[in-house]
């Protein structure tokens, strides 16, 4: 019940969302929150580590699955999980959300997560970048991969910063 609930909200602010739309030039891009699965754990933390060395702020929010038993208890990153969804955690989440200031939103997932699409969706930050394409328009930019190669993290956090790169938003800092 709470997962159609939950797709409701999500059409509901994606069909009334008044976010003015920017597409940035990475070094027009101070603050970035990345949404990723635990399951690709060690590849977003590749890319969040370079976002940082190049000087962005970053908050990341990961969704751990209950089959996943890794320890994760050292990650600086917020853990989110399926009892997350429901009710009062989930307001908190977002409501912490709304009260920061994004550039930039990555959402690494591979396939329908509705926890961090929710998120995703709650953030109005003016550039929204995915590799999933979810039937809803919710990202600005979609960066796809050949048919039948298995997505990586990685290699696609290396191309978003390459794009970011050469992007030109016809706007100086």
């Amino acid at each position: 019940m709470y997962k159609f609930l939950l797709r409701r909200k999500i059409n509901r602010l994606v069909k009334h969302s008044e976010r003015e739309k920017a597409y940035h030039n990475l070094m027009e891009i101070e603050s970035v929150l990345v949404l990723f699965d635990m399951e690709n754990f060690d590849d977003a933390d590749y890319f969040i580590r370079q976002m940082e060395q190049i000087g962005k702020k970053i908050k990341a929010f990961a969704f751990k699955s209950g089959k996943d038993s890794g320890n994760y208890s050292n990650t600086s990153y917020t853990i989110v999980t399926e009892k997350d969804m429901k009710g009062e955690p989930l307001a908190q989440i977002v409501n912490s959300l709304a009260n920061e200031k994004f550039d930039l939103v990555v959402d690494f997932t591979f396939k329908e997560n509705l926890l961090l699409l929710y998120m995703l969706v709650s953030v109005n930050a003016p550039l929204k970048v995915g590799f999933y394409k979810h039937a809803l328009p919710v990202h600005d930019m979609v960066i796809s991969f050949a048919p039948g190669l298995v997505p990586n993290v990685k290699e696609l956090g290396k191309q978003l910063i390459h794009y970011l790169t050469v992007i030109s938003s016809g706007t100086k800092k």
